[in-house]
Parts: structure tokens; C-alpha cells; sequence
């Protein structure tokens, strides 16, 4: 049953209103964290490597991981501490932030600009600024 402005009507199963999504309707998005205890473990390595603080801001206390890509997560290459403003303000912004119609788990992704700001932004944190 389904109401139509406050009537319930009874829909058939293929009828085209009723789908609200061509994407299929279990999507795993879990999947891409990997085991939760190994995962869990490089969060914490994450944080630490960066003193706790975001790689988006510089200033604030890092609370999120950010992933620019799914798949091969590498600290400071693909997985980022950001605190949670910069996350998804900034990190999930339509500027910096493409989605993927086809693939919506595995292939959204950040701007190849942004992934490089993300990286500066780490190795300030981890190495600091070396003098030449």
C-alpha cells in the first residue's frame, strides 16, 4: 500500500512510480572500510601521524578520516584526518567532490587538485617544513 495524497492505493510491483532509484537498492558502503578492527587501527595511526589535527584547516583537532579515493587506503596518499567541519564542508563540497553515477561505492572520489591539497596539507603535519 502507498498513499496518493492521504489515499492508500495499492501499487503493482514494476509500476515506475514507486522506484525511486536506478541504483540497486542494497548498496554495501561498508565495504569499503575493510575489516572494522584493522580499520579502526590505521583511524588511530592517522590521527597520530598528524598530531590530531586537520590536514584541511591546520588548526582544529582532527575527528573524521577522509577518503579522496576508495580502494588502496594509504595515510597521507588517499586517507586524510580532517575534523568534521572541514569533512563535509569542504572535503564533500561539489567543487572538490565527484560522484560517480555508476559506481556511487567504490568511485567517488575527490578532484585530482584537491588530493594534492590534501597531501601539502599532511605533509605539513607529519614531516613539517623542510629547509633546503
Amino acid at each position: 500500500m502507498a498513499g496518493i495524497n492521504g489515499a492508500r492505493v495499492k501499487r503493482k510491483r514494476g509500476d515506475s512510480i514507486t522506484r525511486k532509484s536506478r541504483l540497486p537498492r542494497q548498496l554495501n558502503w561498508n565495504a569499503r572500510y575493510g575489516n572494522p578492527k584493522e580499520y579502526r587501527k590505521q583511524v588511530a595511526i592517522a590521527h597520530r601521524k598528524t598530531h590530531n589535527y586537520c590536514v584541511v584547516c591546520l588548526t582544529k583537532k582532527s575527528e573524521e578520516i577522509h577518503h579522496a579515493y576508495y580502494g588502496n587506503d594509504i595515510i597521507g596518499q588517499s586517507t586524510f584526518p580532517t575534523c568534521y567541519r572541514c569533512h563535509n564542508e569542504i572535503c564533500h563540497s561539489p567543487i572538490n567532490w565527484i560522484k560517480s553515477r555508476s559506481n556511487p561505492v567504490w568511485g567517488n572520489r575527490n578532484t585530482d587538485e584537491f588530493i594534492t591539497r590534501l597531501r601539502l596539507g599532511y605533509q605539513l603535519l607529519y614531516g613539517g617544513i623542510k629547509h633546503f
